[in-house]
């Protein structure tokens, strides 16, 4: 099933945002990856939103290569939990 998920990070800034974006080294969308944008939070920090195929791609994505790009960015503390829906219907 088609989902959405969307990370608000209060301590998140363009800078690592760039910084993390560099680490992933990401040509082509990952396996399972359809949508992504990202730009400040109107709530302060950051905001990525992403569609994808399924929930357990985007796990995966966050698991096996999105973890291992904070880390090597220096990004300190766990990344902040993602919340995901169900998509009905998009447009890309």
């Amino acid at each position: 099933m088609t989902i959405a998920m969307m990370v608000d990070n209060p301590h998140g800034s363009q800078e690592i945002y760039d910084k993390v974006r560099e680490q992933l080294g990401m040509q082509e969308k990952p396996a399972g990856g359809i949508f992504h944008a990202g730009g400040p939070s109107p709530n302060g920090g950051w905001r990525v939103i992403e569609v994808w195929e399924s929930e357990d791609d985007a796990k995966r994505f966050i698991a096996e290569r999105l973890a291992p790009a904070l880390q090597a960015a220096g990004v300190q503390g766990p990344p902040p939990t993602p919340q995901f829906w169900p998509i009905y219907n998009y447009m890309a």
